[in-house]
């Protein structure tokens, strides 16, 4: 009975420094070591769970932004929308003033279009995003897509004005 609970012991003091060493990271350890694992598909879980812990101890730190965006980005690659919607939310809602905050709502607003294929969403993120950012270099990319919600690429406007259709999507190019 003694070496059970000496293992036991031994087993929860060896998970507890696991973990406090995880807490003891620097940004830049978090940081470098989240974005690196996020990368592989083997790691990505790790990686998830090292770029969140980084957004929960250095919310304050310059790069949190990024990490948000990041996530949000992993989530959507990895077809979590919801996580990826909320991640993009919460990235719009703490940063309201940083850089990456524009490119996390027209992802978003890119996701409903492509992905979710939701129009009303679509519309609504893509019509804040040009009131929000009228300066930005992605409001042409925005309104194509509004103007153009629900059609397939061959019949976008901007496609029949300038009568190229992309390789990839041209079924009517006659093979060589």
């Amino acid at each position: 009975m003694l070496k059970k609970n000496a293992f036991v012991f031994f087993g929860v003091c060896a998970l507890l420094l696991s973990l406090l060493s995880g807490c003891s990271k620097s940004a830049d350890d978090l940081y470098t070591e989240g974005k690196t694992l996020i990368l592989n598909k083997e790691t990505f879980t790790e990686g998830i769970k090292t770029l969140k812990l980084f957004e929960k101890k250095y919310h304050d730190d310059s790069r949190a932004p990024e990490v948000v965006l990041a996530l949000a980005m992993a989530y959507q690659g990895e077809r979590q929308y919801e996580e990826a919607a909320s991640t993009y939310k919460r990235l719009m809602d703490k940063y309201p003033a940083s850089p990456e905050t524009y490119k996390g709502m027209f992802m978003l607003g890119y996701m409903y279009y492509d992905e979710l294929k939701d129009d009303k969403k679509t519309l609504g993120v893509f019509t804040e995003f040009i009131e929000t950012y009228p300066d930005s270099e992605l409001i042409p990319s925005a309104k194509v897509l509004i103007e153009n919600i629900g059609l397939p690429v061959e019949d976008w406007s901007i496609v029949k004005e300038i009568g190229v259709m992309p390789d990839s999507l041209d079924s009517k190019k006659p093979d060589k």
